[in-house]
């Protein structure tokens, strides 16, 4: 039986209803799609043009990435957030592990490799991720309308 056991007691409720296109994900799910690149609605791939260019709208659902112009404030500071924390975690575990005697010209070469290299790959993943982040933002609002398949009766109508 169905979640809903009085749900066949009214044959006619839910036909009209038109089907969302894309399902709804949890939050996870959502986060997730923003770490692997993918658009946070539809899982489509296609979101960068290249490394550095990030494309205005989802070419597969149609989803604007940059709600407002500048609004990737958020993504920097994202990135420099992991940036720091990779460092951080690098710093410590390079002093303990030599201490008395820590290399500071090693240990500066290394620091330069994760806080050049560590943004530059993180990049892209930050712009998706603040994407993700700011379409939960934009769907917990109570007008959001997810998008729907279109009936292919309403062809013969128009």
């Amino acid at each position: 039986m169905g979640a809903n056991p009085y749900a066949s007691l009214d044959p006619e409720r839910g036909r009209d209803e038109p089907q969302p296109l894309y399902p709804e994900v949890g939050v996870a799910a959502v986060l997730l799609r923003g770490m692997r690149k993918r658009c946070p609605r539809c899982d489509e791939r296609g979101t960068f043009a290249g490394w550095f260019t990030m494309r205005a709208a989802c070419p597969r659902c149609g989803l604007r990435f940059a709600r407002e112009e500048g609004g990737f404030l958020g993504a920097m500071t994202l990135n420099y957030g992991v940036a720091i924390g990779v460092w951080l975690v690098v710093f410590a575990l390079a002093v303990v592990v030599t201490v008395p005697d820590v290399p500071v010209a090693p240990l500066l070469a290394i620091s330069a490799v994760v806080l050049i290299g560590m943004p530059l790959w993180f990049y892209p993943r930050s712009r998706m991720l603040w994407s993700a982040i700011e379409f939960l933002v934009y769907r917990s609002d109570p007008d959001y309308r997810a998008p729907v398949a279109r009936d292919p009766r309403a062809r013969d109508l128009e």
